[in-house]
């Protein structure tokens, strides 16, 4: 902060001294879901994150969540042995710095994906939590914003089962519920009746649905190119706002030829780790709607950074939240109402997620298909450390 002096003028600017990150914790989480979930991708049924606790010498506490999909503990050592040396004594106000010397760390051993990229995410979401609340404004403020207090979502996801009972998921969560748009699972297995199943899921949910209501599918990987566009021309009749994820992620010559083949909009990018893997999918094109996770991707600094390529190639932004725990699907909310070109947040709305609600307050909720986000500074919310110790492994 400047404050101008009784003489005025630049002579009377007078700067505040830079605060010091100076200690750091981790919370390596898991919970287990009453009943697994069926998707494209196999079966899910147990919950894990790590969560970076970072404060300052002068007592401000950030909080940031890392996707941590497998081996929770991994993430955590990479946390603590090779990022927070980093870290350690450094103003959370210089976050893109922070963030270029722990990009550094591995780059030039060829390790710029995976875990490192992480668990970067979480130490950036907790340095941008410190910057907002040092201000006293809410966290997608301090990203710069632009100019929404709500951002529309869609809700996720209506997942594999038989017919009948996804019709029924449609009705009562999404169309009684009052959701503009929702997202459903196809992807299934040749046991389950492969992809001629799938497109007798997108009739009966868009049936389900009615006409007025936006339906994405994704089919997390599970097709071939061939297959996808064989697909995408059979339900392209059912107005689908996207395809998400029908190969691998990469597979980019098999988006490019997807995407040119069928008229469905192609959406990805959740398994994408940074900006160089979506500087080459944006320049070939592969993509309609982009979805990076601020717990993946590198937190706030790279999905900002993200947000200029795609406002400059004029495709569209759809932050993913997907199985992650509470603090990624808020820090997904402020995201979403600061980047350019936004579609739509993802709204985990059917999952059963124990790791979700772990704060004092709930999560915010959806209404008219939009969602408030938090007045308070940063984040907004505050962990519920009794719901954190009971889900903190060991």
């Amino acid at each position: 902060m400047a404050d101008r002096g009784a003489g005025g003028g630049l002579a009377g600017l007078r700067y505040a001294a830079p605060m010091r990150i100076r200690k750091l914790e981790t919370y390596v989480l898991e919970g287990k879901a009453e009943r697994a979930i069926e998707f494209g991708a196999g079966s899910y049924g147990t919950f894990t994150a790590t969560l970076v606790e970072l404060t300052t010498d002068d007592g401000i506490t950030g909080i940031g969540e890392c996707i941590a999909r497998k081996a929770p503990r991994v993430t955590d050592r990479v946390v603590r042995d090779l990022l927070w040396p980093v870290v350690d004594g450094r103003d959370p106000r210089d976050a893109a710095g922070i963030w270029d010397d722990m990009f550094r760390q591995l780059r030039a051993w060829g390790h710029y994906r995976g875990f490192v990229q992480e668990a970067m995410s979480g130490i950036d979401q907790a340095i941008w939590d410190i910057a907002a609340k040092a201000q006293g404004i809410p966290l997608y403020k301090a990203l710069g914003g632009a100019g929404r207090t709500s951002v529309p979502v869609y809700g996720s996801k209506v997942y594999t089962a038989p017919l009948d009972a996804m019709a029924r998921s449609v009705q009562d969560n999404v169309v009684k519920a009052g959701h503009k748009a929702f997202k459903i699972q196809l992807g299934r297995s040749a046991a389950s009746g492969g992809y001629r199943a799938d497109i007798d899921v997108a009739r009966v949910c868009r049936e389900a649905a009615g006409p007025g209501i936006e339906m994405g599918a994704d089919v997390n990987s599970a097709y071939d190119a061939a297959t996808a566009i064989k697909v995408c021309h059979e339900i392209a009749r059912y107005d689908l706002a996207f395809i998400e994820e029908p190969v691998y992620p990469d597979d980019i010559d098999g988006y490019e030829l997807i995407r040119r083949s069928q008229p469905i909009p192609l959406a990805g990018g959740e398994s994408e780790f940074g900006i160089f893997g979506f500087r080459e999918i944006l320049r070939r094109r592969a993509m309609d709607i982009v979805q990076p996770d601020v717990a993946r991707i590198g937190g706030f600094t790279a999905a900002m950074r993200l947000g200029a390529l795609v406002h400059a190639h004029n495709v569209r932004y759809a932050p993913h939240t997907g199985f992650s725990c509470g603090v990624a699907q808020l820090a997904s909310l402020h995201l979403a109402a600061a980047v350019p070109n936004l579609w739509r947040s993802e709204q985990m709305f059917i999952t059963e997620n124990p790791l979700a609600e772990i704060f004092t307050a709930p999560l915010p909720t959806p209404a008219n298909g939009e969602v408030r986000l938090p007045t308070a500074a940063g984040l907004g919310l505050e962990l519920d450390m009794k719901k954190v110790a009971k889900h903190r492994l060991a």
